[in-house]
């Protein structure tokens, strides 16, 4: 009994000492307790007694508006539909359709790592790609397509146009208007990307896959440009000139992609000073042509343009300016147009990892570049040394 009633006197004078405020620090807690509830109230205060105005969106709304009616596209440009294979189509095509460059790069980068669209619904594995633009494109998604996407337009039953063209220049979409069939289509195209070319309309029945009965019905509208045809006949000479300059009044003269000047590209038909400042500034991105074909890869030039201006250019310097794989850095890797940020980080962490490169070749080692075509497209402009 005696030791419970210690217990309880030891208990009573331990929490008296611990738990006993004097008046001072009693008003100092309650005067504390005003101050903090004060703070809390104070922003649920203020929005009762200064009510915000809704903020005004509609100009954002036009905007938004605007972008979806453009198809989404984020390129500036005209949207464009056109059938194209996903397995296939550029990062610039997949932009001309509308799609934002996120999502082109994403799909790029899906099929750089082995991923393949078997039927038009694996599409929407690009987790990035919008609904209403798979809807959107659905209609024009053909797996395996033919390599030109006009071929199988050109395969339609449509009435054919009549219009004076010259075989030399005409573009596929002018082929496709006057009736010619994809593979025809696709012969003369290769003939005349292997330098062949029409001095005359009976050479128009050169093309093995020319119907007679086709050739027939538009040789009355063969129009051969003379200056145009003896273009591949005559080669062109610049009297020593270490920079050449091509005479304004010369038709014979052909351009030299690596070498011309702006000034010397706004010569060309179809191209403007902004096509000029595109294409000099597209070479200087690559670090040079390697063919004539590659100016077809600029982004915005249709190829109306491009056809009509490749019987008036050549490839003749091959300087090039290549890209050093043991020294250059993320940042230079990623300017080039045919090395994505994802490729460049994984060029600069393989070498980090394994040491200097010893060959280009060292690049197939990288288990992300399976794409055989790729690795060929870019070895010319890289070195190791």
């Amino acid at each position: 009994m005696y030791s419970l009633t210690l217990i309880h006197i030891i208990m009573k004078h331990f929490f008296i000492n611990y738990f006993h405020f004097s008046r001072k620090e009693r008003i100092g807690i309650l005067f504390l307790t005003i101050i903090c509830a004060a703070i809390f109230a104070f922003p649920y205060l203020m929005r009762r007694l200064h009510k915000q105005e809704p903020a005004d969106f509609s100009a954002f709304r036009s905007d938004i508006d605007a972008f979806r009616q453009a198809g989404g596209s984020t390129a500036g440009g005209k949207v464009e539909l056109f059938e194209f294979d996903p397995n296939d189509a550029t990062e610039n095509d997949l932009i001309r359709l509308g799609l934002s460059e996120k999502v082109a790069r994403i799909i790029c980068n899906y099929r750089d790592k082995g991923g393949k669209f078997r039927k038009p619904e694996d599409l929407k594995k690009i987790w990035s790609l919008p609904a209403e633009d798979y809807e959107r494109l659905k209609p024009y998604i053909r797996i395996g397509a033919p390599e030109h996407r006009a071929f199988a337009l050109a395969e339609k039953e449509t009435e054919p146009e009549y219009f004076p063209f010259d075989p030399n220049l005409a573009s596929e979409q002018e082929f496709i208007r006057l009736g010619l069939p994809g593979r025809t289509i696709k012969s003369i195209l290769n003939y005349r990307s292997k330098g062949g070319r029409f001095r005359n309309p009976a050479d128009f029945r050169k093309i093995y896959t020319l119907e007679e009965k086709d050739y027939l019905r538009l040789a009355p509208y063969i129009a051969i440009n003379a200056d145009q045809a003896q273009i591949a006949s005559k080669p062109v000479s610049y009297s020593g000139n270490t920079n050449p300059k091509i005479e304004r009044n010369a038709p014979n003269s052909q351009l030299d992609i690596n070498l011309a000047t702006e000034e010397m590209w706004r010569r060309l038909p179809g191209i403007g000073e902004k096509r000029a400042r595109q294409v000099v500034k597209f070479r200087n991105a690559l670090g040079g042509f390697l063919s004539v074909g590659q100016i077809s890869e600029m982004y915005g030039l249709p190829d109306s343009v491009f056809q009509r201006i490749r019987p008036l250019v050549v490839f003749r310097n091959s300087e090039i300016r290549y890209i050093d794989l043991n020294t250059a850095d993320i940042a230079a890797l990623k300017s080039h147009p045919y090395i994505s940020e994802k490729q460049a980080r994984l060029i600069v962490a393989y070498r980090d990892q394994h040491g200097p490169y010893t060959a280009v070749d060292d690049l197939s080692k990288i288990a992300a570049f399976n794409d055989r075509h790729w690795l060929e497209k870019i070895k010319p402009y890289l070195t190791v040394r």
